[in-house]
């Protein structure tokens, strides 16, 4: 009931609507803390009062609940209520009766939104229009050969004014120094401020600090010299939620000179959504054929293995040939498990986000996956720089550019019979002609990745074509046009150039480039050693329901001085975790096991144990297995198979 009630408590809080519920005789039993910013009343003051304190009318009341009783509910019913101040504030009433178990009514529960600002707005709105009728009324009676002008006029420009205000996009007036003089109904259901909020203030307002100041001073140095500026840009809601948007921006001159800038805000959050859906469909429609080649692959690699093993048992009486043999089978192994690694990266599903990464290994790796997707007759060849390049990118997304290109490849070459594809990279140092070429690029330096193939190659019509957005020249059911524009949105979002230059006959070459950061890093297991720390005899628990992964487990830490116990399940190790919890140093926990899962079990542990730290193991993805265990501090995620030199390691740093 406790936790229930801080849940309440907490929702209550967090509504910006006041909640209100009274009894039978308009008492108020229940008001969220809003009420304060609606009304100006503290929650305290008013529960127990009549409802009709806050009445302007009272006799309002009267119909409310008439209304109410004929229709058991009330939807948007508009009521004049006062504020502390004296002052009055129109609301929005949305409210229903409530019955207990036996049908009885017992009250009254609703909600209340402020729509004092749209109130003020429509009489604004009707005292304007007065006015210019009462002004039209007297040019009438001056001018009557002016009338059926000025009434042309007059219809277009509330046209105009009602296409603006109706509109689904974000409109934007500022003066020269780019203070807001108007904004329309959709800005504000974009971002969250009423115009009165904007009036006279920046758009500053909408930063969202994923810009920097370069961005901004491109944006005036192009609108004060009377171009036109257009681009994404990231902005931030009044509820501090960000957003991505589409802005173009227009200078206004008059006599000559810029006086105002009118701006178009486009919410782009639903076209990336279903960007992102496009991309994964895409990538899911791509593991059909990556599939047949990993299973080529690993029958390849299980034979080897099994073929090793035959070896090792026939050298069992010859030491070194059996441990060479033997390593060699452990390498094929964890080759299989990169594969598999490999491939749950290319299928997740994450959300964009930038990361720091080595770009060659990234590539490296991706084109060790993706190179099943291309037929045997077609020779692949990676040319990558020795100097690691790194940049601020997401892997999903680079990974599905380089799908896109190698495929887009793949398909130029399938009448050719000595296909090539070339994947170069290399550090770009930007010359003058660059520069020229790309004013809107600063960098110094970037990365450049070139796919070249001696395919068909594409016509001088059709190349400027290439990125755009379902445009294609294949068969119908072969493509849907949305790759190459997918790969031209990508590069855009990480700040990049793609190009493409391409002959009839010769084939085509595709360029990327893309801003490099400084923070060379290494991976985490280019950092440990081979060597298997021993132990000082510390029991272990390992909880795992394969039991041939628990029993080479526990032999190999036995083989490292550690002593164990184990269970087949969460319920199990929960049971041996109480029997012995004063001598057990740590525990390796599978995460899906029956009757109990790992982190479950762990959660129960550390009630009796907060210090106790934990090895938990997983064979599915680590993303998805990190956000379960994310309110556990002192613990490592391992994915299966891992290596147990490794785990020696991490032992020893848990327990140190």
């Amino acid at each position: 009931m406790k936790e229930t009630k801080i849940k309440y408590d907490r929702l209550l809080n967090a509504i910006h609507e006041v909640y209100y519920y009274t009894d039978v005789n308009g008492n108020i039993e229940e008001i969220s803390p809003s009420v304060e910013t609606v009304a100006g009343y503290a929650r305290q003051d008013v529960i127990g009062k009549q409802v009709t304190f806050f009445y302007k009318n009272p006799e309002d009341r009267n119909r409310f609940i008439e209304l109410l009783k004929t229709q058991g509910f009330i939807t948007d019913y508009e009521l004049e209520l006062l504020h502390r101040d004296g002052y009055s504030i129109h609301v929005s009433a949305n409210a229903h009766m409530i019955f207990d178990d036996q049908n009885n009514y017992i009250g009254v529960e609703g909600l209340l939104r402020d729509i004092s600002e749209r109130v003020k707005l429509e009489k604004k709105l009707h005292s304007l229009n007065q006015q210019l009728g009462i002004l039209n009324n007297e040019l009438e009676s001056r001018v009557i050969q002016r009338t059926a002008e000025l009434e042309e006029q007059n219809l277009r420009l509330q046209t105009l004014s009602q296409a603006i205000e109706q509109s689904a996009e974000g409109f934007i007036i500022t003066d020269h120094s780019g203070r807001v003089t108007y904004v329309n109904k959709a800005f504000e259901t974009i971002n969250g401020y009423s115009p009165d909020e904007v009036y006279g203030k920046s758009l500053s307002i909408l930063d969202s600090g994923k810009h920097n100041a370069d961005f901004f001073h491109d944006i005036w140095q192009t609108i004060r010299s009377g171009k036109v500026w257009e681009g994404s840009i990231i902005n931030r809601r009044k509820d501090g939620s960000e957003y991505p948007a589409l802005m173009t921006i227009v200078p206004i001159s008059l006599k000559g000179k810029i006086e105002f800038y009118s701006a178009i805000q486009q919410d782009m959050t639903e076209h990336e959504t279903l960007e992102a859906k496009f991309r994964q469909a895409q990538k899911m429609d791509a593991l059909g054929t990556l599939v047949g080649g990993i299973a080529h692959d690993f029958n390849n690699m299980l034979a080897g293995l099994l073929m090793h093993l035959f070896l090792a048992k026939r050298n069992i009486n010859t030491p070194e040939k059996a441990i060479e043999t033997l390593n060699k089978a452990e390498q094929l192994g964890y080759q299989a498990s990169e594969i598999i690694k490999g491939l749950l990266i290319f299928s997740r599903n994450d959300e964009s986000e930038m990361k720091s990464l080595v770009f060659n290994e990234m590539l490296r790796d991706s084109i060790d996956l993706l190179k099943i997707s291309i037929p045997e007759h077609i020779q692949l060849s990676l040319n990558i720089c020795t100097e690691n390049i790194s940049i601020s990118g997401d892997i999903t997304q680079l990974q599905q550019v380089l799908m896109n290109l190698l495929n887009n490849a793949r398909d130029a070459l399938q009448t050719c019979q000595q296909g090539r594809i070339e994947v170069h990279l290399e550090y770009f140092v930007i010359d003058q002609e660059f520069a020229n070429q790309h004013p809107d690029i600063h960098e110094d330096a970037m990365l450049r990745l070139c796919i070249r193939d001696n395919g068909c190659g594409i016509d001088d019509e059709t190349i400027h074509k290439v990125f755009d957005p379902f445009f294609t020249t294949k068969e119908a059911g072969h493509g849907t046009g949305l790759g190459l524009s997918m790969v031209y949105g990508c590069i855009k979002k990480h700040h990049g150039i793609v190009e493409v230059e391409s002959q009839p006959g010769v084939g085509t070459t595709f360029h990327i480039y893309l801003p490099i950061i400084k923070d060379q890093f290494a991976t985490e297991d280019q950092h440990r050693s081979n060597h298997s720390i021993q132990g000082n005899g510390e029991l272990i628990l390992i909880a795992d329901d394969n039991k041939i992964i628990r029993k080479l487990i526990v032999e190999a830490l036995q083989t490292l001085n550690y002593q164990t116990i184990q269970a087949a399940d969460g319920n199990e190790a929960l049971r041996l975790f109480h029997k012995h919890q004063h001598e057990i140093s740590l525990a390796i926990l599978d995460m899906v096991m029956p009757c109990m899962s790992g982190q479950e079990a762990a959660r129960r542990m550390r009630l009796s144990a907060p210090e106790l730290p934990f090895i938990f193991s997983t064979g599915h993805d680590p993303q998805d297995a990190k956000h379960e265990i994310i309110a556990f501090d002192h613990c490592s995620l391992f994915q299966k198979p891992f290596k147990i030199t490794l785990l020696a390691q991490e032992i020893h740093k848990l327990l140190a």
